[in-house]
């Protein structure tokens, strides 16, 4: 089965589509990705963007069939799927400067850059490690662009399920 995502204003991941692997495949035994666009342009009546996408692509690697990341690289860094819910954050968008899927900037991260390999949002430092203890009591970390952009010292924030950081 091959995958193509279907593209929308933007470059945002509208859906993606699949295609049977006898209709996209030359009488050599090639995948043709012109093949595939082509058959769903007939079967869905519209004309736009595909791109193709790998099911077995997380963050820049190739997964093994139990989703395991591999050493090799991934196909444009990210599968885009799942449906184009801006509401619960499932927004995908394809770059095509990297040429690379990743997810919308989140809010309220404008520190945050875009690591080019993995296509994941990354923040200007890492999460500081939880203890033990701090687990035990469902204390955890949370970032404050708030916080950072008046101490660039200070992203992260304990909090606890009595307290709320937004």
């Amino acid at each position: 089965m091959a995958y193509y995502a279907k593209l929308g204003p933007d470059n945002i991941v509208l859906r993606v589509d699949a295609v049977d692997n006898e209709i996209c495949t030359t009488p050599d035994g090639d995948e043709s990705d012109e093949l595939a666009i082509n058959h769903l342009i007939q079967v869905s009546g519209e004309d736009g963007t595909w791109i193709k996408c790998s099911y077995n692509t997380r963050l820049g690697k190739r997964c093994d069939e139990f989703g395991r990341p591999t050493e090799e690289p991934g196909l444009r860094a990210n599968w885009p799927g799942g449906k184009c819910d801006p509401e619960n954050g499932n927004v995908w968008y394809y770059n095509e400067e990297y040429d690379i899927f990743h997810r919308i900037k989140p809010s309220n991260r404008d520190s945050w850059t875009l690591n080019t390999t993995t296509g994941d949002w990354e923040p200007p430092y890492l999460c500081p490690e939880v203890t033990r203890e701090q687990v035990e009591s469902n204390i955890s970390y949370v970032w404050s662009e708030e916080s950072y952009q008046l101490d660039n010292n200070n992203g992260w924030i304990l909090t606890s399920p009595e307290s709320s950081v937004e």
